[in-house]
């Protein structure tokens, strides 16, 4: 048997693109000396959809790692009872995670760093429905951020959806815990197709 089966993975790279661009705070996984390391970055990615895009301190352990690191992005996620949809027999839990496997690269030339930064703040200023620009710093204090942090890339090598989203339910009941999720879950109800 695989895991997880086949219906609750989503391959849809429009699918996917869309959930890592609504939920960019990724959980990076990587394996440093021997032990898993976690950390918690936001991510973009690049207009080719080739790299995830970031930056973080120089002491973060994504930059010591040993090869490969993983990505995952949390859609909502929610409880789902049977007192809210009497069709379902057991309670169940519905989440949509996109998990991204691939390689750091270091971002090293002031423009390269520039362009990623404005890249990410421009996506980033429309949840704050902003429009705060990096050129609002001054050259000297820019200068001093690209100092202080690393810049990077990773080259996306693999990337699917973990969607578990009662796809194993009748079509009925789907329409159902769809309607369900409306008001309470709207990331959620618009992956149900």
């Amino acid at each position: 048997m695989s895991y997880p089966r086949n219906y609750y993975v989503e391959s849809n790279p429009n699918i996917l693109s869309s959930v890592i661009t609504k939920h960019p705070l990724a959980t990076l996984t990587v394996i440093q000396e021997g032990k898993i390391k976690t950390v918690f970055v936001p991510l973009t990615l690049s207009d080719d959809h080739a790299y995830l895009l970031g930056h973080a301190t120089k002491d973060n352990p994504i930059f010591h790692a040993d090869g490969v690191i993983q990505a995952i992005f949390h859609c909502e996620d929610h409880y789902l009872s049977p007192a809210a949809i009497p069709d379902i027999k057991l309670p169940t839990w519905l989440y949509a995670n996109v998990i991204v496997e691939g390689e750091l690269a270091i971002i090293a030339t002031d423009d390269e760093k520039y362009a990623s930064m404005q890249a990410q703040i421009t996506h980033f200023e429309q949840f704050s429905n902003s429009d705060w620009q990096l050129d609002s710093v001054s050259a000297n204090q820019r200068q001093s951020l690209f100092n202080a942090i690393n810049f990077f890339k990773i080259k996306i090598n693999s990337m699917h959806g973990a969607f578990k989203l009662s796809q194993n339910q009748s079509s009925d009941i789907r329409e159902k815990i769809k309607i369900h999720l409306q008001p309470l879950k709207p990331a959620m109800h618009s992956l149900f197709v």
